[in-house]
């Protein structure tokens, strides 16, 4: 048994238009937009509490909105969610940020986060260890 939560809503920008994005989301969500220590993305503070808004530059070009879904056993997550009907579309499970790209059957991506990550923020490691269930 391992737990989840979804706790992030991505808004994917192209470079062309992500700092218009940038603004535009925050403006219309009444948040302030914070740049993060990784330059492609921007947290939304205050958008939507208990769950980020962040807005993620792109380098393919295509926009659009994904979920993140962070839990604490990778591997365990990926299996569940590929009995559910996902299937990968790339991983970066060996990578110090520890992410899984997924598709729904609808052919919506999503990822799949590794939340207790040292790299990532304290806060956002004690808010998982809080608000997130279990699942088998």
């Amino acid at each position: 048994m391992h737990r989840i939560l979804l706790s992030t809503i991505v808004i994917d920008a192209s470079a062309e238009t992500v700092d218009e994005t940038v603004e535009f989301w925050a403006s219309a969500l009444g948040a302030e937009a914070t740049p993060t220590p990784m330059p492609q993305y921007h947290v939304l503070a205050e958008a939507a509490p208990a769950n980020r808004v962040v807005v993620q530059r792109t380098k393919s070009g295509r926009s659009g909105v994904h979920l993140d879904i962070h839990t604490d056993d990778l591997e365990a997550e990926v299996a569940r969610l590929e009995r559910c009907g996902a299937a990968v579309v790339r991983s970066w499970a060996d990578h110090p940020g520890s992410w899984v790209v997924m598709q729904d059957p609808a052919g919506m991506e999503f990822c799949v986060v590794w939340a207790l990550n040292e790299l990532r923020p304290q806060a956002e490691r004690d808010d998982f260890e809080a608000r997130a269930k279990h699942v088998e």
